[in-house]
């Protein structure tokens, strides 16, 4: 019970975070910082890998979907909800594959979510206007998803090696 405990405690403090991140993001870097629309770093996304590492793809999906309807709640639309959403399961589902693969660090399956983030955003918006003419921005969406997803994977690094080493130090009950 201690330790199915403990991982719903974990997974709830990871939303929490990743809520935080992605409100200070909003706030503090304001639409028009980048000159691409809907274009950010994407800070909470340090939680989302994290996460994949240390949990698996249903915690970290769950995360990233409690994270998206909470945004919306506090305050979002529709739209960049629906944007969200997509980005953020596609991007799950890349970083867990690519993790998977066993071929790439943690700054390659970053890079992946994060360009599967842009194209799932793409996606979205092309469902939603059914205007095809939106993948002609992906290109662009995409070569700045790679240096966010780098940026990501840089501020990841050690928060993964430093809870890594913790779950494998003996615990004193």
């Amino acid at each position: 019970m201690r330790n199915k405990t403990m991982k719903w405690a974990m997974w709830s403090a990871m939303t929490a975070i990743s809520l935080a991140l992605s409100v200070v993001e909003t706030v503090l870097i304001p639409a028009g910082f980048f000159p691409v629309p809907g274009f950010r770093i994407g800070f909470s996304n340090i939680v989302t890998l994290i996460s994949v590492y240390l949990f698996g793809a249903l915690p970290t999906a769950g995360i990233v979907i409690m994270r998206t309807f909470m945004v919306f709640a506090f305050g979002g639309n529709v739209i960049a909800f629906l944007f969200s959403l997509f980005g953020g399961i596609l991007a799950v589902a890349a970083m867990v594959a690519l993790k998977r693969a066993r071929c790439f660090s943690m700054f390659g399956v970053s890079a992946g979510g994060a360009a599967a983030h842009s194209t799932g955003q793409i996606l979205a918006a092309a469902f939603l206007t059914g205007s095809k003419a939106l993948f002609l921005y992906l290109p662009l969406l995409l070569w700045l998803s790679i240096p966010a997803g780098l940026l990501i994977a840089l501020l990841s690094t050690p928060i993964v090696r430093a809870l890594e080493g913790f779950s494998r130090s003996p615990r004193i009950d």
